[in-house]
């Protein structure tokens, strides 16, 4: 026995800092995947919400109008109006068929419109917002609770607009149609990931980390709160 405790008084100590490190770091590196997947998810549709331009004809174009969208450019479709020799010629322009060119962001509009929804451009410009602006601080991970928070009701919100609900969330797991499941899983996952950092934090990688420090060295939370 004496030899026995002799060997382990003389045995080196075990070092489990590179195993803290390599933890640390993994709790951290994964708030960063996460927050990327979340920019990679929104950042391009609220591009095209905000940014780009759509061409509304017909029923859409009306509607919108009826609205209040005040179309960019308004113009009659194919840029030219056809006039048939034996057809009489139109007394105004709502006999045209015109087209009303607005932001894309208006496609929004018109779906949360079908739905009911009161004044359903504000809920339009904020999706977008929350879209493009939300996907860019994430990316760099500054106030990432706040928009995590935004991007995971809207997450949530798509369950209901896309159908999902309705049609049964359970069943669309084991259905094998693949745009069906890839739809609701996508949709679980992106709230998953965006709930996550709400309640945990962007990580030690972030401008959270660099602005509010307290504490973020110690836990990696990142985020100062």
């Amino acid at each position: 026995m004496a030899a026995l405790d002799l060997l382990r008084a003389q045995a080196l100590p075990y070092d489990d800092r590179p195993m803290k490190t390599f933890f640390q770091f993994a709790s951290n590196a994964v708030p960063l995947l996460a927050r990327l997947l979340l920019c990679v998810a929104f950042l391009p549709s609220g591009w095209h919400h905000a940014m780009n331009w759509t061409e509304f004809q017909g029923t859409e174009a009306q509607r919108l109008r009826e609205l209040g969208v005040a179309s960019a450019v308004t113009h009659v479709a194919n840029e030219t109006t056809v006039q048939l020799k034996d057809e009489p010629k139109p007394t105004s322009p709502a006999e045209f068929t015109a087209v009303l060119q607005a932001r894309s962001l208006h496609e929004l509009t018109l779906e949360f419109d079908a739905k009911g929804m009161p004044r359903p451009f504000i809920a339009a410009w904020t999706i977008s917002v929350i879209e493009l602006l939300g996907g860019a601080m994430l990316l760099i991970g500054l106030f990432s609770r706040i928009w995590a928070a935004g991007i995971a009701f809207w997450a949530i919100a798509l369950f209901g607009l896309s159908g999902l609900i309705q049609n049964g969330l359970w069943n669309d797991l084991w259905t094998t149609t693949a745009a069906a499941r890839a739809s609701t899983l996508g949709l679980l996952t992106i709230a998953t990931l965006a709930l996550g950092i709400v309640f945990k934090g962007a990580g030690s990688f972030s401008l959270d980390a660099m602005i509010f420090r307290r504490g973020a060295g110690k836990d990696g939370d990142g985020d100062g709160k």
